[in-house]
């Protein structure tokens, strides 16, 4: 099939240097690792701690650029293998260029129908990266995020909040346009507290969900097959401007205001 939009920004020839440059903000090469490791531990130390990957697990990273963070998790964690799954043949070629660990492989996908068996990672987590997909690409993409984490497993992701639009350095307008016309660019696509908790709790029907938000971005995680629906009570009661949402999928509880870790 052919490449939707939004992947068409990632599937272009680079080099390593300039995807590098290009995809990590203009932040200097060497300063890439300690960034890394910052992102894996606003996942799995200061957030959600409760999700580190142990002892033997299979980890999965969605959208893994050239594996600063993959590198990261292997560098931190006990686990036994980790899978990058992304769209780009170049990223695929520019990450084991970079760097090279027996534990470490990659996976291309056509960005609806991930190639992997159903149960079969303990960890699926994704930085940076679902923030570039459309909308409907990526729920469906969610989805097999889902279908691919073991039950009782942990799933941790990273979206952009509509509350980054004051820091964007691109005012709404041209992003809407540059949707609008393809143009090949990092494509925006921002979420809020009610959209995810509707899109996890009843579309995905995850459980152990948690939403925090954290440096201008939305941090989620989910399980699947558990008994406990919400993983935190400031989830459980999540306040909606809609309040006429039918009785099975209103949230229990008082009304309260979402998450927030940092600023």
């Amino acid at each position: 099939m052919e490449s939707a939009g939004y992947q068409q920004a990632w599937v272009r020839p680079s080099t390593l240097d300039g995807l590098n440059r290009r995809i990590h903000d203009g932040v200097p090469i060497e300063d890439l690792a300690v960034r890394a490791a910052d992102r894996r531990d606003t996942f799995f130390e200061l957030l959600f701690p409760y999700a580190r990957p142990t002892v033997g697990s299979r980890v999965l990273e969605l959208g893994q650029g050239v594996g600063w963070i993959m590198e990261a998790v292997l560098a931190q964690y006990p686990v036994a293998e980790i899978v990058g799954l992304d769209v780009s043949p170049v990223m695929i070629r520019s990450a084991q260029e970079r760097w090279d660990d027996p534990r470490a492989r990659y996976v291309l996908y056509d960005g609806l129908h991930v190639p992997l068996e159903d149960d079969a990672f303990d960890n699926v987590y994704s930085v940076a990266c679902i923030q570039h997909i459309e909308k409907h690409h990526a729920f469906l993409a969610m989805q097999e995020l889902v279908r691919i984490l073991k039950p009782g497993g942990h799933g941790t992701l990273h979206l952009m909040s509509v509350h980054h639009l004051p820091a964007s350095p691109r005012s709404y307008a041209e992003e809407c346009w540059n949707h609008v016309n393809s143009v090949d660019a990092h494509w925006m696509h921002y979420y809020s507290y009610d959209e995810l908790f509707m899109l996890f709790s009843h579309a995905l029907g995850v459980t152990d969900l948690d939403i925090k938000y954290y440096r201008t971005s939305f941090w989620v995680h989910f399980s699947k097959g558990t008994d406990t629906p919400f993983k935190s009570p400031e989830v459980e009661q999540a306040y909606f401007l809609n309040r006429d949402l039918p009785a099975a999928i209103r949230p229990r509880g008082i009304n309260t205001s979402p998450s927030t870790v940092g600023d």
